[in-house]
């Protein structure tokens, strides 16, 4: 009566089963060939520091100006205040002076056209822009990438510790002078040892060296050598050295011993006045960089160099055979009898360049030591910033002087100076618009190139020297410093010829100074510099300048500010 339907049940209970596992089957084949979206990206949820562009009212795009960027860059990286009052102006050279003045005197157009602006950093709608291009007259002079260096050795004593010190900023300030500029070598060479350091932190150096293009020797001291007696030992290396380079056709005409923190800013001009010098004879020449590379003796005015000395190689090869010199190497310890030539690892000042001035002077026939030596005594002079003869006109003398210097020494621990961004300028309007001076007649502003801007809100003149010297009272000094007679000056460095066209900043009142704080290549060769009144009272930072003596009734230290304000400046290329 009743049929089975069992059968019948499970086939379609199959059929079911096997058609859902067929569409499983599709879908996993699908997802499995399916693209796959990207993960997601750190700038996709990144607030603020990674765009590019904001978009106004209307909604259109509009991209972020390199003079907001700058700012913000500047705020993070030094930590100045969020809100500061800003200024940037945009400098155009002109090549067309023929001389490199001691002041570029600017009429007709103002330093600044408007006020500072007082903005906000983190303001999203920050739309900053410098003030329209102002023309200033400089000297043609050659860039670092236009200068053949080839003729030139250096040798640098230091430690692992002082160059990699400030994110490696010694060697990023050498590749300066000794590159092109552009990670290649200008031609000279390097010869550095390094005290009490690892294999390992030499290797690492002499990379860095040839990262920035600087052709460099990288050796280990003696350990058990001062500073002094390194210097020293590096005369005998820097002979060698020369020998060997000589061989494989790289002849050197001057070879130099260099504190690690000696800068040359105007190695052009430095190697115009070598060429004046025969390199085939016995001479050596010092390189004093201010009033500070110098002393005083028994009312006799003297430097043994200024941390740079240059010499011959011939000369060098005499000072090589100094018995004195070879005795230091030998034995370093102090001689327990008197001696008639004085050792020179134990000077007066504890100083190699004075050490190496010791030796020579005492060595020579004229000194009654009875050395046969042919090593000229007499110390060539090439100065930059100061001169004794300075001190009778009643100059100040710095960096701030309009003087185009050939060294600078201890710039960071004297002045806490960059000198290697300061020094970018030149890439810009060559090596003479380093530190040079521009007055802004019509509202009483004077730019220092790389080093400073100042406001004088109380009234300035620029005046000759001569006028400065009858003013101040100097024609009443006329007696002439005592030079030790061991130095020699070039004719370039007679005081006559220093002081014509000299220029001297006249002032009275407040000073309102702004140091550089960061310098950089732009886009297409611009160089951008900042320079920073930090806020709270002003800082001296150790240059003559910036001190007011304290019988001073006629200057005044600058009033406290309650933020940091920043000046830019964009050289054109």
């Amino acid at each position: 009566m009743f049929r089975s339907i069992a059968p019948y049940g499970r086939v379609r209970t199959l059929q079911i089963l096997a058609s859902f596992l067929v569409f499983c089957i599709l879908l996993s084949t699908l997802r499995l060939y399916r693209r796959q979206p990207p993960p997601p990206s750190i700038y996709d949820y990144t607030d603020g520091k990674t765009r590019g562009a904001r978009q106004n009212e209307t909604g259109i795009t509009k991209p972020i100006s390199d003079e907001t960027s700058y700012l913000r860059y500047l705020v993070q990286e030094y930590g100045l205040t969020n809100e500061i009052p800003y200024f940037a102006r945009r400098i155009r050279p002109q090549f067309n002076s023929g001389s490199r003045k001691s002041m570029t005197e600017i009429s007709g157009s103002k330093f600044m056209t408007r006020d500072f602006q007082r903005v906000r950093a983190d303001d999203e709608q920050l739309d900053l822009h410098a003030e329209k291009p102002i023309p200033i007259s400089v000297t043609k002079s050659p860039m670092p990438g236009q200068i053949d260096a080839s003729a030139l050795l250096f040798g640098i004593s230091t430690s692992y510790d002082r160059l990699t010190y400030g994110n490696l900023s010694l060697i990023h300030d050498w590749a300066r002078w000794l590159t092109n500029g552009n990670g290649t070598s200008n031609g000279a060479s390097l010869v550095l040892t390094l005290h009490r350091a690892t294999s390992s932190e030499i290797n690492h150096i002499s990379s860095k060296l040839h990262e920035v293009g600087i052709d460099a020797v990288v050796l280990p001291a003696d350990s058990s050598r001062d500073s002094t007696a390194r210097y020293l030992d590096l005369v005998h290396l820097l002979a060698r050295h020369k020998d060997e380079l000589q061989d494989s056709g790289r002849k050197k005409k001057f070879l130099a011993l260099v504190d690690d923190d000696v800068f040359f800013p105007s190695l052009g001009s430095l190697l115009s006045r070598l060429d004046k010098y025969d390199p085939r004879k016995n001479l050596y020449l010092g390189m004093p960089s201010e009033r500070a590379d110098w002393t005083v003796e028994n009312n006799v005015t003297l430097t043994y160099g200024g941390g740079a000395l240059f010499f011959t190689p011939a000369m060098i090869d005499s000072v090589s055979q100094l018995p004195c010199l070879n005795t230091s190497v030998q034995d370093p310890s102090p001689s327990p009898s008197p001696s008639p030539s004085p050792s020179p690892s134990h000077t007066r000042t504890g100083q190699w360049d004075e050490a190496l001035y010791t030796c020579i002077i005492t060595s020579h026939p004229s000194s009654g030591s009875g050395s046969r030596s042919t090593a000229d005594p007499k110390l060539h002079i090439l100065p930059s910033l100061y001169t004794p003869h300075d001190d009778v006109s009643g100059l100040r003398t710095g960096y701030e002087s309009g003087v185009q210097p050939l060294t600078l020494h201890h710039y960071k621990h004297r002045h806490r100076f960059e000198a290697g961004k300061a020094h970018l300028a030149a890439s810009a309007c060559g090596e003479s618009c380093f530190l040079q001076r521009v007055f802004f007649r019509d509202d009483g502003w004077v730019v220092v190139n790389g080093y400073s801007v100042a406001q004088y809100p109380d009234g300035v003149d620029v005046v000759s020297v001569s006028v400065f010297v009858s003013v101040a009272g100097g024609s009443a000094r006329k007696s002439r410093v005592r030079v030790d007679e061991h130095l020699v000056f070039d004719e370039e460095d007679a005081p006559e010829r220093r002081l014509d066209g000299r220029k001297v900043v006249s002032w009275a009142g407040t000073k309102r100074t702004w140091r550089l704080l960061d310098a950089r290549m732009g886009s297409e060769g611009a160089v951008w510099q900042a320079y920073v009144k930090r806020k709270g009272s002003p800082v001296t930072y150790g240059d003559e300048e910036d001190r007011l003596p304290e019988d001073d009734t006629v200057h005044t230290q600058d009033g406290p500010s309650d933020v940091d304000s920043i000046i830019v400046l964009i050289w054109e290329p």
